[in-house]
């Protein structure tokens, strides 16, 4: 998995770094709606079922490829327990994905893509549970490496700003589906 992100992230940097007529046009945000995505430490279970916030950037490298990198925070998801105590999870993700624009010969006004990229997401674990034979006292922060998959579409909503909507499946070591509705304003 660390060879795949590697080989990525080079790629992408030579990419990047390529003088064609790409240019970065679009920055914004939005919502982010995840599943459940489940993460196991020590055999405890945590879990980031909350809404979260979007921040990204467009970078148009051709007519059919944009280069997106996106961050997203999402709220602390707290759990208590019945016998006593209480865990929060919170997770930051960070995406860098390649859209590849299905429809860059018509002449609609939309663009539906499919996507793919590198997902590296920060877990911070706070866990101060009474199990059955021990109390835990858990502060740490765990990286989290993986790939996304998914589509989305743009549309224009006047001149200088897009309405887009995205769904994605992550696969990692906690698996989950997000959904990110927002606006992305031309720069």
């Amino acid at each position: 998995m660390k060879n795949i992100l590697g080989g990525f992230f080079i790629l992408m940097c030579i990419s990047i770094s390529n003088k064609s007529q790409a240019q970065f046009d679009y920055i914004g945000g939005g919502l982010a709606l995840a599943t459940g995505a489940e993460y196991l430490n020590d055999g405890y279970s945590y879990y980031n079922k909350s809404l979260g916030i979007d921040l990204r950037a467009n970078y148009d490298y051709s007519k059919i490829i944009q280069i997106v990198p996106d961050l997203k925070f999402f709220l602390p998801n707290k759990e208590k327990f019945v016998i006593g105590g209480e865990a929060s999870t919170t997770v930051i993700a960070f995406n860098l994905n390649a859209h590849y624009i299905i429809n860059a010969k018509s002449r609609d006004n939309y663009r539906i893509y499919f996507l793919g990229g590198a997902h590296v997401s920060g877990w911070s674990i706070k866990d101060n549970r009474i199990a059955l034979t021990e109390t835990l006292d858990v502060k740490e922060f765990k990286f989290v490496p993986g790939l996304n998959i998914g589509a989305g579409m743009q549309f224009p909503l006047g001149t200088q700003m897009l309405f887009f909507a995205e769904v994605k499946y992550v696969i990692s070591q906690s698996n989950q589906m997000v959904f990110t509705p927002g606006l992305l304003f031309s720069i």
